[in-house]
């Protein structure tokens, strides 16, 4: 999942904003008595508790293939995977779709620094993706910028920025009112200046506690901005150290190396496609998915390995109970996620013809927490169908229908054209205050029978729109045209 907008609209990377939550949103229950389970979604969910396969497969997507930054040779080994595991599963039809990632592969190298004055410390840096390589090991003198507007932020960096490390302070946020589009030109205009005038560096303080870091780049729209300076995030103590030492105006001098490759050209990425054919609405599909591309810090577990592997158990758990559901259950692992949505965006690009045949989308993508239930990113007139194909998860904890929308993953991509699409309410667990997009997004944070429990939500929920009444579509919005 792209990380909340922390850093707000100066980041050169792309970051998603959740939407502003009550912290008590409207929760629908109860619209339906938890009964005995009983039928196929008890045997959904008995041989997902006895016989579930998605902690050893992630286990596997983790320690053996890692970390699958989209573009790189590990996400075509992990699509590769995919595949198998989908036809092992018994999946029909599957197949990769390809689109153009928009620019060249990144890999990440080496990154280094240390303070050149004060006590010598090294300071904990991690390169922003798809953002150039330093000049090689760059020497220079620590500049704070910030400020409440981006004109006073240019004011104070203008003709001072030549062989300066920037560190940023203060940022600017969209206010009420003020025109998006000119602020984005404002800010542009900025990151442009500091390139021309020679700063050699960009410096993030990770939002994060304990030593985490976090991670963005998108090469889209990098290149779009224009943008060249070698960017890296800073670890929250050491970014601390930077904060107090220049507010007591003295002088701090860093050495830093970013060695970050970019791909000789543009590369294609891809997402990843199997089914499961309706025996009496084929046309008519439920989408179970998630993104299986990750950063590159950790190894992809909470973000989003475990949506890849429940999306796998649901289709494992359907065939070894010998299910065959009325419409089409088509299970897409998406990447370019991290980067702006690009893989699902690109999905439903191919699939326009098909959109108004989809009976809704299911999208897990927040770590290793239970499933709780589901978001209705304001479809309120899906409710009565989505809360009976809920209902036999009760039992378990997946229970809430709540009436906010939460913004950041793949179902944002169907949307805006009247698409029925549904995010996974999950337990936070240690998600956003650890794992998320960190080097600590590793399988040990995994916790497997909540693992487990999430997969049993989104089985019996898939399973319960395959089957039952059909949810209503709305009007495209503007941007869908």
């Amino acid at each position: 999942m792209p990380r909340p907008a922390i850093l707000a609209l100066l980041s050169l990377g792309f970051l998603l904003s959740l939407h502003a939550q009550d912290p008590n949103p409207p929760t629908f229950q109860g619209l339906y008595t938890p009964t005995p389970l009983q039928g196929e979604a008890s045997r959904l969910m008995k041989e997902i508790k006895d016989h579930q396969e998605a902690v050893s497969n992630l286990e596997y997507l983790c320690d053996v293939i890692g970390p699958r930054l989209t573009g790189s040779a590990q996400m075509n080994k992990a699509a590769a995977w995919a595949q198998e595991k989908l036809k092992a599963y018994g999946a029909v039809n599957v197949h990769l779709e390809s689109y153009p990632l928009g620019g060249p592969a990144w890999t990440r190298g080496r990154d280094h620094a240390r303070l050149l004055t004060h006590n010598g410390a090294p300071v904990r840096v991690d390169q922003m993706a798809w953002t150039p390589a330093t000049k090689g090991t760059v020497k220079g003198e620590v500049l704070l910028f910030g400020g409440t507007s981006m004109t006073e932020m240019a004011s104070a960096l203008t003709g001072k920025m030549k062989g300066k490390i920037l560190f940023m302070g203060r940022q600017p946020r969209l206010k009420e009112g003020e025109d998006r589009a000119t602020f984005r030109a404002a800010r542009e205009a900025l990151m442009k200046a500091i390139e021309s005038e020679g700063a050699l560096a960009l410096l993030i303080p990770s939002e994060k506690q304990d030593g985490h870091l976090n991670m963005s780049g998108s090469p889209k729209l990098e290149m779009d901005m224009g943008v060249a300076v070698p960017t890296a995030f800073v670890a929250p103590e050491d970014a601390g150290l930077l904060r107090r030492l220049l507010a007591r105006k003295e002088t701090v001098s860093l050495e830093l190396a970013l060695t970050g490759t970019f791909s000789a050209a543009p590369v294609d990425a891809v997402n990843v496609v199997g089914e499961l054919r309706g025996s009496e609405k084929p046309e008519e599909v439920v989408i179970v998915g998630g993104h299986f591309d990750s950063w590159d810090l950790g190894t992809g577990a909470t973000d989003n390995g475990t949506g890849t592997v429940v999306t796998l158990e649901t289709l494992r758990a359907m065939q070894a109970c010998g299910l065959k559901p009325k419409r089409t259950v088509r299970f897409v692992l998406w990447s370019g996620e991290e980067q702006g949505l690009f893989g699902s965006a690109a999905y439903v690009k191919a699939h326009t013809a098909e959109l108004k045949q989809i009976q809704a989308v299911l999208v897990h993508d927040l770590g290793t927490g239970k499933v709780k239930g589901w978001t209705l990113q304001g479809r309120e007139d899906c409710l009565p169908m989505l809360a009976a194909a809920l209902a036999p998860a009760n039992g378990i904890g997946g229970k809430d229908l709540l009436a906010y929308a939460l913004d950041g993953s793949d179902h944002n991509s169907f949307e805006p054209h009247g698409v029925p699409a549904f995010f996974a309410h999950q337990e936070p667990a240690d998600y956003f205050t650890s794992t998320h997009h960190s080097q600590t997004d590793t399988f040990d944070h995994v916790v497997p029978e909540d693992l487990t429990q999430g997969a049993q939500v989104v089985a019996v929920t898939a399973w319960g729109l395959a089957n039952g009444e059909r949810l209503p579509h709305v009007a495209p919005k503007p941007e869908a045209h």
